[in-house]
């Protein structure tokens, strides 16, 4: 079997997994390598209309977290799948493909991520992808073998609809539009903001105070808006914002990503776009060497409603009620992943409720005032009133232990 590489750009990609409303999928995370920044906007046109939609030219669907909708494939289904603005493929997973009896190219790519380690992909194409009353022709599908396996069926959509589509994806009402790109002209009350596409990444110019830069918007990473390691530096971000926690920070295909700094941003803006306040991720790793700035995920982007039009190189900002409302950071002071058998506490955070209940690396949380914890990176419970009191299950090594937290604000 022979190969080829693909660009990291080709995938815009660094892989973490995700659950999205129970369901396993897996998001495609922008960590885009020896980026050649554009220094205009990129207009780009679809290649051929091979979609049908009603006349009218808009087709709005039910979407569960303001991201994940239903979609068939080849008339099977409807199954689960994620819209993620930073995925700049098509993506299925193994499991899925065999369920659907399609047929890969024999021929495999290896795909780049944020470190040395390369995955196998295949290609395939399926007849229909359809979405509500939208139906797509002809669609090519990347095919990724996930490690450790995948209970639920993957499908995650990006770049590929929003090039040909105009898409707005309203978080509030939990829904996603699609609007036929060509013809679509915005007449909302969103604020624009200049959007460059650079090899299917999303880029727009956001800042920092005073320092500004080159932002992804990854709608696919929950886990965080990220600072690369060059922003961080160059504007001394650690210093201007106190930041003094370094924490966990997800895990890719290779591992462990390297930790990072956590600290509370009250002044960002994305073009003219005020940011509330935000929770926000610094890298200090010097193999890092990442062109572009950072990472813009959904602890920002649910604040707002936006309508992406990139056959016109504008994204819109629509507020909503929750646009000035600041993000509330985990109250127990814990960072943790999800290994399918409970929450995997990763880090402590010194001072904080979890340290001073005796909480450890390593532990297990096993259930939440006598309930299993869901898999999600923001457990509702940790993000509780400060004052309120939760008794955790605890595993420690082969002992199980009951203790309580009293939550307060760590940032």
């Amino acid at each position: 079997m022979t190969s080829r590489r693909v660009s990291d750009f080709e995938f815009n990609s660094l892989f973490r997994p995700v659950v999205l409303s129970s369901i396993f999928l897996w998001s495609f995370c922008g960590t885009v390598l020896g980026a050649q920044l554009p220094s205009v906007a990129t207009i780009i046109s679809p290649s051929g209309k091979d979609y049908e939609m009603p006349p009218e030219g808009e087709v709005s669907v039910r979407a569960e977290g303001g991201l994940v909708f239903e979609a068939k494939i080849d008339g099977k289904g409807p199954f689960k799948a994620v819209f993620d603005t930073g995925s700049g493929v098509n993506i299925l997973s193994a499991k899925m493909a065999e369920k659907l009896g399609l047929k890969l190219d024999a021929q495999a790519s290896e795909l780049g991520t944020s470190s040395p380690a390369y995955v196998q992909v295949h290609k395939t194409r399926v007849d229909t992808l359809q979405i509500g009353d939208l139906l797509l022709r002809n669609q090519v599908f990347y095919v990724i073998d996930f490690p450790g396996g995948v209970d639920d069926t993957s499908i995650a959509v990006g770049y590929e609809l929003m090039r040909r589509f105009a898409v707005k994806m309203n978080y509030e009402r939990q829904r996603i539009t699609f609007y036929d790109g060509p013809n679509f002209h915005y007449s909302g009350p969103g604020k624009a903001v200049p959007l460059r596409i650079q090899d299917h990444a999303l880029l727009v110019k956001a800042s920092i105070g005073d320092a500004s830069g080159w932002f992804d918007l990854d709608s696919g990473n929950d886990s965080g808006t990220m600072m690369f390691t060059g922003f961080t530096v160059k504007n001394n971000m650690l210093q201007a914002l106190g930041a003094h926690f370094l924490g966990y920070n997800g895990r890719g295909f290779a591992g462990p990503s390297p930790q990072a700094y956590l600290a509370r941003v009250n002044t960002m803006r994305i073009g003219e776009v005020r940011v509330p306040s935000v929770i926000a991720r610094f890298s200090t790793d010097p193999s890092d060497k990442r062109d572009l700035d950072g990472n813009i995920g959904q602890d920002i982007l649910r604040h707002f409603t936006e309508v992406f039009d990139c056959i016109h190189g504008q994204v819109y900002f629509e507020t909503t009620k929750e646009s000035a409302e600041p993000e509330v950071f985990n109250r127990a002071g814990l960072l943790f992943d999800s290994f399918g058998h409970g929450l995997q506490v990763m880090t402590v955070l010194p001072g904080s409720p979890g340290a001073q209940a005796g909480v450890e690396i390593g532990d297990l949380i096993t259930a939440i005032d006598g309930k299993t914890p869901s898999d999600e990176m923001n457990q509702p419970a940790f993000l509780e009133p400060s004052g309120t009191q939760l008794r955790l299950t605890v595993r420690h090594g082969t002992e199980t232990r009951e203790l309580k937290v009293t939550l307060k604000d760590v940032l």
